[in-house]
């Protein structure tokens, strides 16, 4: 259950109440971002000494289009080199990337060997189907890109 809390909505006003997607809150040291489930920090920023501002980071000059636009490919060109990331959607404001699900296969292989063979199919079928996890980064005004988890459709 989420607790009421001092908040500052998407339109930079403070509120005490629960927490909603795109909210931010100061943790002390830095700008947090509520996803839906959890706070968060972004993901990458153009210039990240605003994020750590207590005052707010809102009130810095907005970035024009294309400079956004850099940010955001900047994130998407490290979570694909680094962690082999695949790019679902893409628009000039966010993208959404997908993250392969490991199988485990020391696990399938002595299930396999426990069960005679029949838990083979089961390994295979985890193999072969096997989903993604998506995450949704969008850049704000600021050049401040925040992820979100979204679910598959």
């Amino acid at each position: 259950m989420r607790k009421v809390q001092d908040v500052l909505d998407v339109t930079g006003s403070p509120r005490r109440r629960k927490p909603e997607t795109g909210d931010t809150r100061w943790d002390g040291e830095a700008w947090l971002r509520w996803d839906g489930r959890r706070w968060g920090p972004a993901a990458y920023a153009v210039n990240p000494a605003l994020l750590r501002r207590p005052h707010g980071y809102r009130d810095a000059p907005e970035l024009a289009g294309e400079r956004r636009t850099h940010a955001l490919e900047q994130v998407v060109a490290d979570q694909v080199t680094s962690y082999g990331a695949t790019v679902v959607h893409t628009t000039p404001t966010y993208v959404v990337l997908g993250y392969r699900r490991q199988v485990s296969h020391v696990m399938h292989a002595v299930l396999t060997v426990l069960t005679g063979g029949l838990w083979a199919i089961v390994w295979i079928a985890a193999t072969l189907g096997g989903r993604d996890d998506r995450v949704r980064y969008e850049v704000d005004r600021w050049g401040n890109v925040w992820g979100q988890e979204v679910s598959p459709a």
